[in-house]
């Protein structure tokens, strides 16, 4: 029976331990400055909004081709492997396009893609169970179930510092609504079916916060979430002592975002990542 392999993309933005532990393929996604293409991941988050804040242009990002996929996905099957892919929300980003096309291009029966409608650290939390599943041989059928399954309760919450970063990148969907009032509002956004909308609207980030840890669900026993942020450090730091202190069972994992997702939702966003009950 052939083994699985995992391939991803950038925005996952898994630590580098992950990576080499699983042996998860990685497919950068592309930030384009004016002058200058920058791999998604290929330099620091610090390094990376320092040059953004300089710009005289706002960067544009882009999906890897269908031939970035292809590479990655050539060796894994010449190696044996079949393959299950799991990639940023289609609602966002052409990514799964690529990666579908890739596998139609070369052995559709032996690679799976997965749209997980998620990105960033929700996107990091489903690798890693789909990783973990693999390494106990399940098949590429049970991982892809396990996925679908996970997948439908896994939600992620997030507070931008602005609005702008969202609405020059094109990503801003139903939080549309929401521009031209953020001198009076801090509004708490999520993933709906893969897609930006605006989750609520409240007065300050302490209390935006308050509203997503509101939304973790009772806990049974010991569970994982996961913060995400751009470099609002504080601020990720503020919400884990938050969440501790109401779930003191919990392990909460602080994640920066991928330049890519940084282009999009600006460095001072920060925002959360769990499992519905």
């Amino acid at each position: 029976m052939a083994q699985v392999r995992i391939v991803t993309d950038s925005t996952a933005f898994l630590e580098e331990e992950t990576i080499e532990r699983y042996n998860i393929s990685v497919v950068p996604l592309y930030v384009n400055f004016e002058n200058e293409v920058i791999l998604d991941g290929s330099i620091s988050n610090a390094e990376f909004f320092d040059k953004m804040k300089n710009a005289t242009k706002m960067p544009f990002t882009s999906q890897p081709s269908p031939g970035d996929f292809v590479k990655v996905y050539e060796k894994i099957l010449e190696e044996g492997d079949d393959i299950v892919t799991l990639v940023i929300s289609s609602g966002i980003s052409g990514t799964y396009d690529s990666a579908i096309n890739a596998a139609k291009l070369l052995d559709i029966k032996r690679i799976a893609v997965v749209d997980t409608t998620m990105t960033s650290g929700g996107l990091a939390m489903l690798v890693k169970e789909a990783a973990e599943a693999a390494a106990q041989g399940k098949t590429k059928e049970e991982i892809v179930a396990l996925l679908e399954d996970k997948k439908r309760r896994l939600r992620l919450f997030f507070i931008p510092d602005t609005l702008e970063y969202l609405k020059k990148g094109g990503r801003i969907g139903g939080a549309q609504a929401l521009l031209g009032t953020l001198l009076k509002i801090k509004p708490v956004l999520y993933l709906n079916n893969g897609k930006v909308e605006t989750y609520d609207k409240v007065r300050t980030m302490k209390k935006a916060m308050e509203r997503i840890v509101d939304e973790i669900p009772p806990a049974k026993g010991p569970f994982t979430l996961t913060i995400i942020h751009g470099e609002a450090f504080d601020t990720a730091n503020k919400m884990k002592a938050m969440i501790t202190e109401r779930f003191p069972e919990a392990e909460v994992i602080i994640n920066e975002l991928s330049p890519v997702i940084g282009t999009h939702a600006g460095p001072g966003v920060v925002g959360l990542c769990f499992y519905a009950q």
